[in-house]
């Protein structure tokens, strides 16, 4: 199996990044991992759609109020309007998986942490190493011998080389996972809407016993099916972090 590490300097565009600073919000994630400079517009790009999806998503967010208010007064009205948010919903998340959105867990992201911790602690202990292997003791009776000085210009070049590869690894890998942060934090707010739905489609059905003008069959079959889109839409997604960010 190829490890991250190795992967990540498999990829053919570095991206500059900076760290997230101290005290950064999950909310705030999205718009920092936009904010990278990316070597590849097309990254760029993707970066751009996903925004657009979350804002889709926003908008659900935002009308779930007036879903709530809804429900007691008139549970029809309340019902399509449950559909309506559910189909715009799937719509949003259709939009940022083919943005390259992915349904990433929290054992993905410890995972990728701990990559980034392991290739850190790799570097700053192999520097030491290195510079020891780049200034060897001087020998004077071997100083103008030709074949020492390549030998150590080879060290020097190979050390170099290196210390720059494991950079590389650290910054992918500190790529991924600002980019995955930033789906977690999506498909968290996703579900969390999934929930909301859920369970103003059990107050419609209790407040419909009671109700002057209730849901028809076919608006619960209406509502049942945009339901289930939108959950199979997420169920659907691809799962995991991927090494094409």
């Amino acid at each position: 199996m190829i490890s991250v590490i190795t992967a990540a300097n498999a990829a053919p565009t570095l991206i500059k990044l900076s760290r997230p600073p101290a005290g950064t919000g999950r909310d705030d994630v999205s718009k920092i991992a936009a904010s990278f400079t990316f070597g590849d517009p097309r990254e760029a790009a993707r970066a751009m759609r996903k925004e657009m999806a979350s804002r889709r998503m926003q908008g659900v967010t935002e009308r779930m109020r007036t879903l709530s208010l809804m429900i007691k007064a008139d549970p029809r009205s309340a019902l399509k309007l449950a559909a309506e948010l559910a189909r715009e919903l799937k719509a949003a998340v259709k939009a940022y998986q083919d943005a390259g959105g992915r349904n990433v867990s929290s054992g993905d992201m410890a995972l990728i942490r701990r990559q980034i911790t392991a290739a850190r602690e790799g570097s700053s202990s192999s520097a030491g190493a290195q510079a020891a292997e780049a200034s060897p003791p001087v020998d004077h009776g071997t100083l103008s011998n030709p074949d020492a000085e390549a030998h150590r210009a080879q060290q020097a070049y190979a050390a170099a080389a290196s210390a720059e590869f494991q950079g590389r690894s650290i910054d992918r890998l500190t790529e991924m996972e600002a980019v995955a942060g930033a789906d977690l934090g999506f498909f968290d707010q996703v579900k969390s809407l999934v929930r909301g739905l859920r369970k103003a489609r059990e107050d419609i059905r209790f407040e419909s016993h009671s109700a002057v003008r209730p849901p028809s069959d076919d608006d619960w079959k209406e509502a049942d099916k945009a339901q289930a889109d939108l959950e199979r839409q997420i169920d659907n997604a691809p799962t995991g972090i991927s090494i094409r960010v």
